[in-house]
């Protein structure tokens, strides 16, 4: 994979991730990009710092397949590593569903970051126009879950900001 991207193998307009032993090519779409900068735009307003805030950049979990989320938010000592950071660094994580029902965002990452201690999830879905923000994080997912329809106030608690 790291040999693909070195020699610009990837063709404009996609997310390329290596899940489970696949190589997944997703083809982004306007709606996909609207949704992450809609909500990078709120997470920045909230007034967490923008070292802080940013999209597609590797994340490392140990023993699994790293992740690039769509969305990820570090606490205030993370400490990058090259180009990715450590998945117990990050305190929440935004996916936008690529098709309806997205397996990897609904069933593979919810227990994945959970798993890891990632705070919250959120997954903000153009296809449903809903939003679910878990949190409580466990072994295996997350102990709540919020689901709130496009268009409303999604809160992150507090502490998040000053984190």
């Amino acid at each position: 994979m790291s040999d693909l991207i070195e020699r610009g193998g990837i063709p404009g307009g996609y997310k390329i991730e290596l899940f489970d032993g696949r190589v997944i090519m997703t083809p982004q779409s306007r709606e996909r990009d609207w949704t992450v900068s809609d909500v990078k735009d709120a997470v920045k307003a909230a007034g967490i710092a923008r070292e802080r805030v940013f999209g597609d950049v590797l994340v490392t979990f140990p023993g699994e397949n790293d992740a690039a989320p769509d969305l990820t938010i570090v606490g205030c000592d993370a400490e990058r590593r090259k180009n990715s950071y450590s998945c117990i660094d990050v305190l929440a994580v935004v996916e936008v569903p690529s098709e309806p029902e997205d397996e990897k965002d609904y069933v593979r990452n919810v227990q994945k970051y959970g798993r890891y201690g990632i705070d919250f999830y959120m997954i903000a879905d153009p296809f449903k126009k809903m939003v679910t923000l878990m949190s409580e994080p466990h072994a295996s997912g997350y102990g709540r879950a919020a689901e709130i329809p496009y268009g409303q106030t999604v809160s992150f608690p507090w502490p998040l900001v000053s984190v």
